[in-house]
């Protein structure tokens, strides 16, 4: 019985130990994963870009306006999830359905 007493009370620290280690790699998880996901993020293609498309789908009619509309829309939840080089794709396709060209800036230098 001495034997089984003994392990019942190394129990506790075993189990102490593996909370602490799941609380130390729960607080590391958590302070690296909103590094991706930054919103307000000052990159050309999310802000500057994005202005262009919204403005440019608006301007036209019909389905073309539905359809430049739909990849403003992705473009921006993309810009959201942090990938800002899909979202400019997006944005840009719903400027060539508008028949508008991109105005280039020296921000859109910079982030290319």
């Amino acid at each position: 019985m001495s034997n089984q007493l003994s392990s019942f009370r190394r129990f506790p620290s075993a189990f102490a130990i593996v909370a602490a280690s799941a609380l130390a790699f729960t607080g590391l998880i958590a302070a690296t994963s909103p590094a991706y996901a930054q919103t307000g993020s000052n990159d050309y293609r999310c802000s500057g870009l994005a202005e262009q498309a919204y403005v440019a789908s608006n301007g036209v009619e019909g389905t073309k306006q539905a359809n430049a509309k739909r990849f403003v829309a992705t473009g921006k939840k993309l810009c959201e999830a942090g990938n800002e080089r899909a979202a400019a794709k997006q944005f840009r396709a719903a400027l060539k359905l508008a028949g508008v060209a991109e105005v280039e800036t020296d921000a859109k230098m910079a982030s290319r």
